[in-house]
């Protein structure tokens, strides 16, 4: 039964991030899946509870984790670099429906999932900083929070419309990304994180 579950779950998930919340119906889930709208009411009493359930299994199944255990024995600069290359693969397949879908139609529920979403990217991004300082990649003479609130805030509310960061016609792309993470990195990196780092860079 949780199995089921699991996935219907996991691809309502890709519907919904590939086409928004409105344009998929619970028919077109169903079919999906090969199984009967009968089936999938035992599991959800109607959308809206998918809906949610849904954005509480993106929560708890982060599509990038710095903890991951594939993560384990980088470096923090590696680490973080791992993300950059993620970052870059989502921006070569852009889906905006789900967070415009939410935010329209699900406003209170798009709320708390932005913050806890902050919430998470917060926590990993504190783990990469603190284990930079610890490996003597990253200085340990900045403000940890602000750095760390300003990266969250930039890549969590790029396309919030209502926040104007840039002209309408600026776009999030690879090139403004490449030049984010350097930024980032340079901004935080000590002489022998930066010297790492462009051993990096000339690889990539």
């Amino acid at each position: 039964m949780e199995s089921q579950k699991q996935k219907i779950l996991e691809s309502a998930h890709t519907l919904f991030f590939q086409c928004g919340t409105r344009s998929v119906s619970m028919d077109d889930i169903s079919k999906k899946l090969s199984i009967s709208k009968k089936t999938l009411y035992q599991y959800f009493k109607n959308k809206n509870e998918l809906i949610e359930e849904v954005v509480n299994w993106d929560l708890k199944n982060p599509r990038f984790n710095f903890q991951s255990e594939k993560y384990k024995g980088l470096n923090a600069i590696e680490c973080y670099w791992e993300f950059h290359q993620f970052v870059l693969g989502l921006l070569k397949n852009q889906h905006h429906s789900f967070d415009y879908d939410l935010n329209k139609y699900h406003p209170e529920l798009a709320k708390e999932f932005k913050a806890r979403k902050m919430e998470l990217f917060k926590s990993d991004l504190l783990i990469n900083i603190n284990q930079g300082i610890k490996e003597g990649l990253y200085r340990d003479d900045f403000n940890i929070d602000i750095i760390s609130n300003l990266l969250i805030r930039f890549y969590l509310n790029y396309w919030n419309q209502e926040i104007e960061t840039y002209d309408s016609n600026a776009v999030f792309s690879e090139k403004l990304h490449w030049e984010l993470t350097l930024y980032h990195l340079h901004g935080i990196c000590s002489i022998k994180g930066v010297e790492y780092l462009n051993k990096i860079v000339k690889k990539d």
